[in-house]
């Protein structure tokens, strides 16, 4: 019985060789298809573990819904603009948006996400193979861009257009040298509309090609004005008020890049005037949480750290975001469970291809290569069963509970509510965790046991909590208490109160 068994694996195991070597994209399908499965499942866990939240999952699937229902313009969506939109230059949000009136659920975009994730290993691999013509550099380089811990990061921390980036940088690399230059050009157009930090990749890419190849060429060129032109825009919109027609804030730019919060009509200066006159200050930004730093480094370039010394040309693109990280003392910047990863990590696998086609003979430092790169993976990935987070989310036993009063509520009632709740009840027009409205609330929806319902962030522009909000309301107008369920509270406003006050 043995003897048969064995014969049967050995010719299922020469079946299956024969099929991969007439056909050896069927790995890279193998390994992109199982990749796309763990990436949706851990996020759709996350969403039903109650683990999402407003930034930015909610966020952006409510200005999706806002939009493709009517509730606001399209430039509202894709530009910077009014209060409760993503308040990024992301166009590409104009193509989700068309999936999304399909099937308008915030998991639809978590879906998306995996999908534009997984999908630039197709770009890596074809780029690869035409570099190299080996399959094993080929195939091993797009095995570790799936397995990097920065890349669980974009997953797990909800949606975000920043996630398309990979798949982008990958296509305008591989159509570079290809001969349809209008696939190029739409690569590139497709990258910069992901957010406005990809001006800053597009440049970096320009000269990265530039010293390369010794020439400027028409793509080159191409690339190089197209990025540049969205970084004057920028200035001019934010300095020059030009887009007040669609409610673009005038200190966008100051609030994006140095985080200033005001009010004011003006560029915020501070930062650059506190470096000249004191340009030491850099060395206590870099100090700040150094080993952060270095640890979130060392982990996202594991296991190429040579490949980025060595092809340093092929990482110019990421260093500005490196000295980003090196110099910020903004936490989620140098956090491995962050999408901030993605203006670094497709340069470390271009970087990748001709290092890895270097010491392909060397099979046994190839193998440490890997395996030291799926122990990284298993110690600090977000997906990973015996990582940071040891488990995997499970489904939150108030899931449907807050699904079912979310149906309850008025498709057009106003809603206070807080951030882990806030994803459940994006599909509704006017919900919001900074009630600014004249009238009052008419519904608002708490968990007064998890840490969101006392949030709050006067920097983000939320000073007070969902908490003190009820507080408030609470003691004003009159509120019924209409569904509990351990933590979970809906208040419904007492119409009556409103007219007589």
């Amino acid at each position: 019985m043995f003897l048969r068994l064995d014969i049967r694996l050995s010719q299922a195991r020469k079946i299956l060789q024969s099929q991969v070597d007439g056909h050896p994209w069927l790995l890279l399908v193998a390994i992109g298809v199982g990749a796309f499965i763990v990436f949706t499942v851990f996020s759709i866990e996350r969403y039903l573990a109650l683990q999402s939240n407003f930034f930015d999952l909610g966020l952006d699937s409510n200005s999706l819904w806002r939009t493709i229902n009517g509730y606001d313009s399209w430039t509202s969506l894709i530009f910077p603009s009014t209060p409760g939109h993503i308040n990024h230059i992301s166009p590409i949000l104009g193509l989700v948006a068309l999936v999304y009136a399909i099937v308008p659920d915030p998991r639809t975009l978590l879906v998306i996400q995996a999908g534009a994730v997984t999908l630039a290993i197709v770009p890596l691999y074809l780029l690869a193979m035409r570099e190299t013509h080996s399959q094993l550099v080929s195939l091993a380089v797009a095995g570790l861009y799936l397995v990097n811990p920065g890349l669980h990061g974009i997953v797990r921390y909800d949606f975000h257009p920043e996630a398309f980036i990979p798949l982008f940088v990958f296509l305008v690399y591989y159509f570079y040298s290809g001969s349809r230059p209008g696939l190029f050009y739409l690569s590139v157009g497709l990258m910069l509309a992901t957010i406005e930090y990809s001006a800053v990749l597009g440049l970096g890419i320009s000269l990265s090609l530039w010293l390369t190849k010794k020439h400027l060429d028409k793509r080159i060129l191409a690339t190089l004005l197209s990025s540049l032109l969205l970084i004057g825009i920028i200035l001019i919109s934010t300095i020059g008020r030009a887009f007040e027609a669609f409610n673009w804030p005038s200190n966008w730019l100051a609030v994006q890049f140095f985080g200033v919060a005001s009010s004011q009509n003006t560029l915020s200066l501070q930062p650059v005037e506190a470096f000249l006159n004191n340009p030491g200050v850099m060395i206590t930004f870099i100090q700040y949480n150094l080993v952060a730093k270095a640890t979130y480094l060392l982990i996202v370039l594991a296991p190429a750290w040579l490949a980025a010394l060595k092809y340093s040309t092929r990482m110019l693109p990421a260093i500005p975001w490196v000295a980003v990280v090196l110099t910020s003392s903004r936490y989620s910047y140098s956090n491995i469970d962050f999408q901030y990863s993605v203006f670094l990590i497709p340069f470390l696998y271009i970087a990748a291809i001709p290092f890895f086609y270097q010491i392909k003979k060397r099979r046994k430092l190839v193998l440490s290569l890997a395996a030291l790169a799926l122990s990284i993976m298993l110690l600090y990935s977000a997906i990973s069963p015996v990582g940071p987070s040891q488990q995997w989310p499970q489904p939150n036993p108030l899931f449907s509970a807050v699904a079912s009063v979310g149906d309850s509520i008025p498709q057009n009632a106003t809603i206070l509510t807080q951030s882990d709740l806030y994803p459940q009840l994006s599909n509704k027009a006017h919900v919001t965790l900074n009630y600014s409205y004249v009238e009052p609330p008419q519904y608002i929806l708490v968990n007064t046991q998890t840490s969101w319902y006392d949030w709050t962030n006067p920097s983000l522009g939320y000073p007070l909590s969902t908490h003190q909000q009820l507080d408030r309301f609470t003691s004003h107008y009159s509120y019924r208490l209409t569904f509990v369920d351990m933590g979970l509270h809906l208040y419904k406003l007492d119409t009556a109160s409103v007219t007589s006050s």
